[in-house]
């Protein structure tokens, strides 16, 4: 069975698909399977056929026909629905997703949010394995930083360091910050200096 998980865009816009379709080369295990304007015949029926994991939508380019198509897609438990929403998209639109990609954030923290969005769809090459932000992360939060500290100082929102944390605790078995604290230690992410600092 194939670990590439499939993402179908709908947008009307050649730039947002070619956006997306960079950013998804950018994450292993991620795969822009086709891309639809929105003005397609049995839009939702060809979306579906497709089995996506995940369904990235411009929301201006399904205008009226919006609140219908996310009806008949959200009827697939399966599949993820995510936003492609900008600052100025009025607050009624957006509310409509509970995942959101902005489209003029930087790419840096589309990446973020586009891993925290389908991460856990993604299997893990070694389930106890920290990834280089995970390590970053547990570093920050075993020196005492908050969620916004540690969000503020790694560019992340934090939305995407509450994810890390959550995966954090569920690769390693550890949910206590005195638990954090040991492995850190035991395993040189910190050193007891460093602990001893920490307010």
């Amino acid at each position: 069975m194939s670990s590439t998980k499939k993402i179908i865009v709908i947008t009307n816009s050649f730039l947002l698909a070619a956006g997306i379709e960079s950013l998804a080369l950018e994450i292993r295990g991620l795969l822009v399977d086709e891309v639809f304007s929105g003005s397609e015949k049995k839009l939702c029926e060809k979306v579906l056929l497709k089995k996506p994991d995940l369904i990235i939508i411009d929301p201006e380019s399904l205008g009226k026909h919006l609140i219908p198509t996310l009806r008949t897609l959200s009827e697939e438990p399966e599949t993820v629905i995510a936003g492609l929403v900008s600052e100025s998209m009025k607050e009624n639109i957006r509310s409509k997703f509970s995942h959101q990609l902005v489209q003029d954030a930087p790419k840096y923290q589309l990446i973020e949010e586009l891993q925290s969005i389908i991460g856990k769809y993604i299997p893990e090459e070694n389930s106890k394995t920290l990834s280089k932000r995970e390590v970053e992360i547990l570093k920050n939060v075993v020196l005492g930083l908050s969620n916004k500290d540690v969000a503020d100082k790694l560019f992340l929102s934090v939305h995407t360091v509450m994810t890390h944390r959550k995966k954090i605790a569920r690769k390693l078995g550890i949910k206590t910050v005195s638990g954090l604290t040991v492995y850190a230690l035991m395993n040189k992410i910190v050193d007891m200096r460093e602990v001893e600092r920490r307010t």
